[in-house]
């Protein structure tokens, strides 16, 4: 039951707690060696730090020649400086060179196995220099008023804290991402090392490994090394070098980085100096001490169960599980959102194009409108809007962990995707529509060049009731007669264009109406008309649609189906960026219920007669129906 009862503390205290407790009770122990208070009030300890790398505290420890002892807590080279004594099978002898060795080989064997290892030493302060009541000082290690000296080794205790399972398949991920991850601990830099090749942060052989093995030079093996380990006193001894800041961006620069025995300054200089190489550095923590490193990061990244309140302040992020692949997926999302987004703008920003040069025609080349206003606003908020949506229910692609991260220069939206949009996707959407557009006007009677200024032609109107009649004066046009090469009206009427917008002039047969004089003063047809030998008659006008502007009408709907059916194309090359669609698939549920969703919203639009009359829209062919847009 004790090893399942909660403590205070980080887990380094948490597991001696739970180390000594089956020996003795801790509470007891406790109780029998309470902490010295001093005469303001304050505990006599000095806490763990970065820089000092040791804690200690002092306790009352009676025995016939001292009433106090200090215990000692720390890293095995701070500890053992301050010894000359070793507790060896329950009694006090020399620490002399054979157990230096014997010390340094123990706790080396740790470290390698990636265990966390604590030295522990203590000190009988003698009762006639601190006799009872005696005041202690212990707010830094400068200005202690007892000795740090004399110790006696009491042992070492070394701690297994194994990366999480998942941490290390994140680091590869990480990797292959293009993202490198570099460990910054306090640490020993054998247990550092051991720690990193677990969780594949190394791979190859360190510089120190070079040295012992290869026989190399200091200098040599950090030049050729791919993993390199720079213990925190490096670091102290280059802050003072002019080139010193070079000196660390080029260690930076190795494949495979670990930095051991750093202290909250260190690491902060750390972290400026892969900013300045031009990184962005995300960097993680939980303490105090990692506040300013934090702080100073492009990403903050605190732990949200053993972080410090300093930390989560500082940070931009906090991992709610304290789980390193947390930030893996996190990447990961926040490259699918990215894309997703730029997907989406490509999706809507690919229909502006057949949307604008209709218009552009229609303006400069005089053409009758090829795609009107109202059916401009249907693709827009209406075809266009559930399958913009439904890119943000998209899954990540495939290989979005296999890229590399996007430059500082890659933003949303960028010329190559403008080029894209416009120049690719935009063109070949205009060209369908256009394609349905001037095909229908054919077969209506209406040849391609003929199109060419014909909304600004201005004529004189048949009268009423008045039919096509190829042999008949006029051509059927009652009301219209040549006098000096001019048409002139019977009925004083001015000549006037056409009203291809409206459906004022819908019923007119324009083979009435585009007339001219030849020498002779004979009335001639303006244009050679293309034969209809279609027999539909429009579902608005209840006429026959051929050589009229109801032509026109059904030619806006085909354009408009036209684009349509190519946004059903357009919305499966937007879905990836790189990869086949195939080795995607479609699995996202509301994209297939949006290209349902727009496909019935078009069908509504062309055959159901409301929607006619009020989106100017008309019951096409099947040979009209946008196929000359698929392909």
């Amino acid at each position: 039951p004790w090893l399942d009862r909660p403590t205070i503390g980080d887990a380094t205290e948490s597991a001696i707690i739970k180390f000594f407790q089956p020996i003795e009770d801790i509470q007891t122990v406790r109780w029998a060696h309470p902490l010295v208070r001093s005469p303001d009030g304050s505990l006599a300890k000095l806490p763990f730090n970065s820089t000092n790398k040791f804690s200690l505290r002092i306790v009352e420890y009676e025995l016939p020649d001292s009433h106090y002892c200090i215990f000692l807590k720390g890293a095995p080279e701070i500890v053992v400086s301050f010894c000359n004594r070793i507790l060896a099978r329950g009694t006090v002898e020399p620490f002399e060179d054979d157990w230096k060795l014997k010390f340094k080989e123990t706790s080396s064997k740790m470290s390698k196995g990636g265990e966390r290892v604590l030295a522990f030493a203590k000190l009988h302060l003698p009762k006639d220099q601190f006799p009872p009541y005696s005041p202690f000082i212990c707010v830094s290690k400068d200005k202690l008023n007892f000795p740090l000296s004399n110790f006696t080794l009491i042992g070492l205790i070394s701690l297994r804290d194994p990366p999480r399972d998942a941490v290390p398949f994140s680091v590869l991920k990480c990797q292959s991402a293009g993202i490198k991850v570099v460990m910054i601990t306090g640490d020993h830099p054998t247990t550092a090392v051991a720690i990193a090749r677990q969780c594949n942060i190394i791979k190859d052989k360190t510089n120190e490994e070079l040295e012992e093995e290869d026989r190399l030079s200091e200098e040599e093996a950090m030049r050729v090394c791919k993993a390199i380990v720079i213990h925190g006193r490096m670091l102290a001894k280059i802050s003072d070098l002019r080139d010193g800041g070079n000196i660390l961006k080029g260690w930076l620069s190795k494949p495979q980085v670990v930095f051991a025995r750093t202290t909250p300054a260190q690491k902060l200089q750390i972290v400026m100096a892969a900013q300045e190489l031009g990184h962005i550095a995300a960097v993680t923590g939980d303490g105090v001490n990692d506040s300013p490193a934090i702080k100073r990061a492009n990403i903050g990244i605190a732990m949200g169960i053993t972080g410090s309140d300093a930390a989560k302040d500082a940070a931009d992020m906090v991992l709610l599980s304290d789980d390193f692949s947390a930030i893996v997926i996190g990447v990961e999302e926040g490259r699918k959102i990215f894309d997703n987004i730029k997907k989406t703008i490509v999706y809507i920003l690919s229909s502006n194009i057949p949307e604008l040069i209709p218009f552009l025609v229609f303006v400069i080349a005089q053409v009758p409108l090829p795609l009107s206003a109202v059916l401009v606003l249907c693709i827009d908020i209406g075809t266009d809007m559930l399958p913009a949506v439904s890119f943000s229910y998209e899954d990540a692609e495939l290989d979005i962990m296999t890229r590399s991260p996007r430059t500082k220069l890659d933003h949303l939206v960028t010329r190559r995707l403008l080029v894209f949009v416009y120049a690719q996707q935009g063109m070949i959407q205009t060209l369908g529509g256009f394609m349905s557009y001037f095909v229908i006007m054919s077969d209506f009677g209406f040849s391609f060049w003929d199109l060419f200024g014909l909304v600004r032609i201005a004529s004189i109107l048949p009268a009423n009731g008045d039919v096509f009649d190829i042999e008949m004066p006029g051509l059927g046009n009652t009301n219209v007669f040549c006098q000096e090469g001019e048409l002139f009206s019977r009925d004083d009427s001015e000549p006037r264009t056409i009203d291809w917008d409206g459906l004022k002039d819908n019923r007119i047969d324009l083979r009435m109406f585009y007339l001219r004089c030849d020498e002779k003063g004979n009335i001639m047809p303006r244009f050679d008309w293309n034969i209809c030998n279609i027999t539909q008659l429009s579902s608005v006008s209840n006429a026959p649609i051929c050589y009229t502007t109801e032509a026109l009408r059904y030619a806006q709907s085909g354009f408009f189906y036209a684009i349509v059916m190519c946004q059903w194309s357009n919305i499966l090359a937007c879905k990836t960026r790189k990869l086949s669609f195939a080795s995607q698939g479609l699995t996202n549920f509301f994209m297939i219920f949006s290209i349902f969703f727009e496909t019935t919203l078009m069908l509504m639009i062309a055959f159901i007669q409301p929607f006619n009359h009020v989106f100017g829209a008309r019951d096409c062919l099947t040979m009209h129906f946008g196929l000359h847009a698929l392909p």
